[in-house]
């Protein structure tokens, strides 16, 4: 056994022996020119004309709403009936009645206040009628004189006739509170929430305190996009206010107008922000609820003398490949924003075409083959 062992020793070092005292470098031929070229990987290229093209500016924020009304009784009493569409997510017609109030009270207070107007109606009649008898009378008296006030009755007329005004006034006021036993409002809203029902007692906050209020409605015409926005864009899209966007949600896409901006900048954020308003083409049913998420598109100024790149032939870090010479070239354009067709970049000097889609292994210097299809893209 112990010679057998040293005779498998000697053999596994006679073996390393011979592996170490090979050659370290194989000679291989020359490759041959056609096998060069058939290395050289294709690439799809295209030639961008230049052009002028507005820019945007994307940001992502949210529908607000710049007002929300709570619904209150500005009279007293009991409600005897309430819209079925008075309820969260219900809509309701300007001028139409949301909740109605006894009226019963003040019908008879307004009954009660056209009695006064006919009473001092008929004081002011009983005054004139005075009046003309009196002057009748002094002037078969006293041919050819001038009537003097106190017999044309003129104090007691006009006594009488400023109770007939204040009796008016009054009429008027009890029409006024009649009127208000149906709550409405002059404007088309959505309900965000209702807390009223037959048999309850509403009024103002005198008669029944923080209970004063029984649900909240905003303006169809409230919504409005807000979004957040660097300093530097807002100084790159002035003037602003006025500019187009166009806005899109998981309900759809809608135009819209950036209608004012904030008064000041974040303190943690430093971001100013951009209000925008929707277009009055789309029907306010359409529009999407306060609350959701949106991407939004500003409309910039208009560029002269660039090309709008395809996403595709960005590469890492704005770079892009052009082909010069029959092989690559990284260039770095000076990039001024994004349109609807891509990236939008300053003119440059494009050499054989502007390399689209991604190309494993590519460096500078890399010898390719520019596509038949695409070369005059």
């Amino acid at each position: 056994m112990g010679y057998a062992q040293l005779v498998l020793i000697l053999a596994a070092i006679g073996v390393a022996l011979y592996f170490a005292q090979a050659p370290s470098r194989v000679e291989r031929d020359p490759i041959s020119d056609l096998a060069l070229d058939q290395a050289k990987p294709t690439v799809s290229v295209i030639q961008p004309a230049p052009t002028e093209q507005a820019l945007r500016v994307d940001l992502t924020g949210g529908v607000t709403l710049h007002g929300n009304v709570r619904v209150s009784s500005e009279v007293g009493g009991r409600v005897v009936w309430v819209s079925p569409d008075f309820r969260n997510g219900g809509s309701i017609a300007a001028n139409e009645t949301i909740v109605r109030i006894d009226p019963a009270e003040y019908e008879l207070e307004l009954e009660v206040a056209a009695a006064r107007v006919a009473k001092a109606d008929a004081r002011v009649r009983i005054e004139r009628a005075r009046a003309e008898e009196a002057a009748a009378s002094f002037a078969r008296e006293n041919p050819g004189a001038d009537i003097p006030d106190p017999v044309r009755r003129a104090p007691h007329i006009a006594k009488a006739e400023a109770a007939l005004m204040k009796a008016q006034a009054k009429m008027k006021l009890a029409q006024l509170w009649l009127e208000r036993t149906e709550i409405s409002l002059p404007y088309d809203v959505r309900v965000t929430a209702s807390d009223v029902d037959v048999g309850q007692f509403v009024g103002p906050a005198e008669l029944v305190g923080r209970a004063s209020s029984f649900g909240s409605v905003y303006r169809t015409d409230a919504l409005q996009v807000r979004v957040p926005i660097e300093q530097v864009s807002l100084a790159y899209l002035a003037p602003v206010i006025g500019r187009s966007a166009t806005v899109r949600t998981a309900s759809g896409t809608y135009e819209a107008q950036v209608e004012r901006t904030s008064a000041i900048i974040g303190p943690k954020s430093r971001l100013a922000r951009v209000f925008l308003k929707f277009a009055e083409a789309h029907p306010a049913e359409t529009l999407p609820l306060p609350g959701s998420f949106v991407e939004v598109s500003i409309a910039g100024p208009v560029q002269d003398n660039v090309f709008v790149l395809p996403e595709s032939a960005m590469q890492d870090r704005g770079s892009v490949w052009i082909v010069e010479g029959g092989a690559l070239k990284a260039v770095m354009p000076r990039t001024l924003g994004h349109a609807d067709g891509g990236v939008v970049v300053e003119a440059f000097d494009v050499g054989d075409g502007i390399v689209v889609g991604s190309l494993p292994g590519a460096r500078e210097g890399l010898a390719v083959e520019v596509s038949d299809a695409q070369a005059s893209e």
